[in-house]
């Protein structure tokens, strides 16, 4: 099962880009869209199947060996971290690592809103692509630093254009297996090549027990100085008309 996780605000444009990929690869079908309770992101396509789950219950499970697809939608309304660790739990007890992870920018609310910025830099974080759409009313100076902003940060991901109404660039490139994300949260664990010796103690300049989320800023224990507030994006959700 190839899983794509997608986060965003503008939700037309995302419903337009999934049916342009969907549509655009052969290789995608049987294609599943997973969509959060009465957003109503995807509309009329009969290559793929849409289900609701709530955010706040769902229990993923997948069959690693099945052929096809799977999208699913994150719900800008609930708590991002909560779901991207139970999201990333679930896969990983599949054994399944996301082939991609996109976060789509509506760059003329973000041009104006400190807040959404600070949710979508979370997005960002954990993102292998970031689409930029929504552009029509938003300065092509503040489109250029956006992303230039993450590269000089060094953020792996790729940056990409939406052209006209929600379509990518290179629909290639999104569905190809490559992971560009920072963090290390979806990854499988992989069982050591090194059989143990009994008795061998084991001297170590670094800590074996280290754990992604002591330098993930996001997910950092609340009373950390060091953690990131996430904001609330919920009033600048575009929903489908």
């Amino acid at each position: 099962m190839n899983v794509y996780i997608v986060m965003g605000t503008h939700l037309p444009e995302i419903s337009r880009c999934i049916d342009h990929l969907v549509k655009s690869s052969k290789d995608l079908a049987p294609v599943e869209v997973h969509v959060p309770n009465e957003l109503g992101l995807v509309g009329p396509n009969d290559q793929l199947s849409v289900k609701s789950y709530d955010p706040e219950t769902v229990l993923w499970v997948m069959d690693p060996d099945s052929k096809g697809s799977c999208f699913i939608i994150i719900d800008p309304q609930t708590d991002l971290i909560d779901q991207l660790e139970n999201l990333a739990d679930n896969l990983s007890k599949c054994l399944i690592e996301p082939v991609k992870i996109l976060t789509f920018v509506d760059c003329e609310q973000v041009e104006g809103s400190t807040k959404l910025k600070g949710w979508l830099d979370a997005c960002i974080y954990y993102s292998d692509i970031v689409l930029l759409g929504n552009r029509t009313n938003a300065s092509k100076p503040f489109v250029r630093e956006f992303q230039k902003q993450y590269e000089r940060l060094c953020y792996p991901c790729l940056f990409m254009i939406l052209k006209g109404q929600g379509i990518p660039g290179n629909s290639g490139e999104i569905l190809t297996p490559g992971t560009r994300r920072i963090t290390q949260m979806f990854d499988i664990p992989k069982e050591s090549d090194t059989p143990e010796v009994p008795g061998m103690v084991i001297e170590s300049s670094c800590d074996l027990e280290f754990e992604e989320s002591e330098t993930d800023p996001f997910r950092a224990p609340k009373e950390d100085e060091s953690a990131a507030h996430i904001p609330d994006p919920s009033e600048f959700i575009i929903f489908p008309q």
